[in-house]
């Protein structure tokens, strides 16, 4: 190998990866922070590590990461790292419905 193509192919390793974003709905677990948990409505249960970058927004405006409780209906943005671990981009309380009357 020469060291054109050595250094052809290290920099071809270190262009960033794509991040696909996802979007998850289901109810705020957990937080330790370094990660946060959300179970699905499926029953499945799914850990985020969390960042210095990840937002948390609750009545469309920034807040801590404290004000979400066990219970709280969310829905999270989310994308991979280059280990394919799930990273919380943003985590938004869902904004309960008023109940109707009968």
């Amino acid at each position: 190998m020469t060291l054109t193509s050595l250094f052809l192919t290290l920099v071809s390793l270190m262009q960033p990866v794509p991040n696909a974003v996802a979007t998850f709905d289901g109810v705020f677990k957990v937080s330790n922070g370094k990660f946060i948990e959300v179970q699905m409505e499926s029953g499945e249960t799914l850990r985020m590590y969390l960042t210095r970058g990840t937002k948390f927004v609750r009545d469309g405006k920034p807040t801590k990461a404290a004000t979400f409780h066990e219970g709280d209906k969310v829905t999270v943005d989310a994308e991979r790292d280059v280990r394919f671990n799930l990273l919380a981009v943003k985590l938004e309380a869902v904004k309960k419905e008023p109940e109707k009357p009968k």
